[in-house]
C-alpha cells in the first residue's frame, strides 16, 4: 500500500485544484481576521472567548471543500483506467480503496492545518495575542475537526470509489452536503431552544411583568433523545460546536464520529471488492 499512498502523493502535489484551495484558504483566514480587526476598530466588542469562531471557521465548509477536491481527484483514476492498471498489476482493491482514503484523508488535515497557521499569522498580526490566548478548549477542538474530516473523507471516497462517472458523483456529493446543512439547521436550532424563557405579560392594572413560562419549541422526551443522537453522527452539527465559544467536550461525540467513519470505510470496501471495472 506504501506504493499507492507515494503514487497518490505525487499526483496530488500536481493537483491544481488542490493548490487553489489552499490559496483560497490562506486567503478566506486573512479575510476572517481584517474583517475582525475592522470591527473592532469601529467599536464592536469581540469577546476574549469568541476567538475560536474566527480560528476554526474553517469547519463550517470544510465539507464543500473537499466535494470540489475529492470527486475529481478519484474520478480522474477512472477516466485515465490508472485503478483498472493497479489492480493488472497486482494491487489488492482494499488497499486501493484504502491509499484512496488515505489521501483524502491528508489533503483534510492539511487544508485544516492550513486555515488554522495563516490563523495564527493574521490573528497576531492584525488583532494581537489575544486572537490566540483567546480560544477556549483548543486540543478537544482540534480533535473533533479531525474526526469531522475523517467522516467526511470516508463518506465522500465511498462515493467516489463506487461510481465511475465523476461529474455524477460530484452532483451526489453536493446533495449530500446540501443534506447536510438542512438538517444541522434543523437539528441545531431545535437543541438550541431552551426549556424555559422569559416573557412580558399584561396584569390587571395594565402593567407589564416578567414571567418564566416553558417554551412550547424545547424539544424533549423521545424526540430529543434521537435527535441528540443524530447530532453526534452528523459532522456538519459537530462542527457548529467547534466554532461555538460555550461548547463543552463530550467522549461520545468522537466515538461516533471515528466509528462512523469506520463503518463506513468497511462498507465501501465491501462494495468496491464486488464492483465491475470492464
Amino acid at each position: 500500500m506504501s506504493r499507492l499512498l507515494y503514487a497518490n502523493l505525487a499526483r496530488l502535489m500536481k493537483s491544481r485544484i488542490f493548490w487553489l484551495i489552499e490559496a483560497f484558504l490562506a486567503g478566506y483566514s486573512i479575510f476572517v481576521y481584517s474583517m475582525g480587526a475592522i470591527n473592532m476598530k469601529n467599536g464592536i466588542t469581540i469577546g476574549a472567548s469568541e476567538w475560536s469562531l474566527y480560528f476554526f471557521n474553517e469547519m463550517l465548509f470544510s465539507h464543500i471543500i473537499m466535494v470540489f477536491f475529492i470527486p475529481f481527484f478519484i474520478g480522474v483514476e477512472y477516466s485515465d483506467g490508472a485503478i483498472r492498471n493497479k489492480i493488472m498489476v497486482g494491487h489488492k482493491r482494499k488497499d486501493i480503496y484504502l491509499a484512496n482514503f488515505m489521501i483524502c484523508c491528508i489533503v483534510g488535515v492539511i487544508q485544516f492545518a492550513t486555515y488554522m497557521f495563516t490563523s495564527l499569522i493574521a490573528g497576531l498580526v492584525l488583532i494581537g495575542p489575544l486572537a490566540i490566548t483567546g480560544i477556549t478548549d483548543f486540543s478537544w477542538r482540534i480533535g473533533y475537526g479531525l474526526a469531522i474530516i475523517f467522516v467526511y473523507a470516508a463518506v465522500f471516497t465511498t462515493i467516489a470509489m463506487l461510481d465511475t462517472n465523476k461529474t455524477r458523483v460530484a452532483v451526489v456529493e453536493i446533495a449530500i452536503v446540501l443534506l447536510f446543512i438542512i438538517l444541522v439547521s434543523q437539528i441545531w436550532s431545535d437543541l438550541s431552544e431552551p426549556e424555559r424563557i422569559n416573557r412580558m405579560v399584561s396584569t390587571e392594572d395594565g402593567t407589564f411583568v416578567e414571567e418564566d413560562v416553558p417554551n412550547r419549541k424545547y424539544v424533549e422526551g423521545k424526540k430529543r433523545a434521537v435527535y441528540e443522537w443524530l447530532d453526534c453522527f452528523l459532522p456538519a452539527d459537530q462542527a457548529m460546536y467547534v466554532i461555538d465559544p460555550a461548547a463543552s467536550y463530550s467522549m461520545k461525540i468522537p466515538v461516533c464520529l471515528l466509528g462512523e467513519a469506520a463503518l463506513i470505510v468497511g462498507t465501501g470496501i465491501y462494495f468496491f471488492r464486488k464492483k465491475d471495472l470492464k
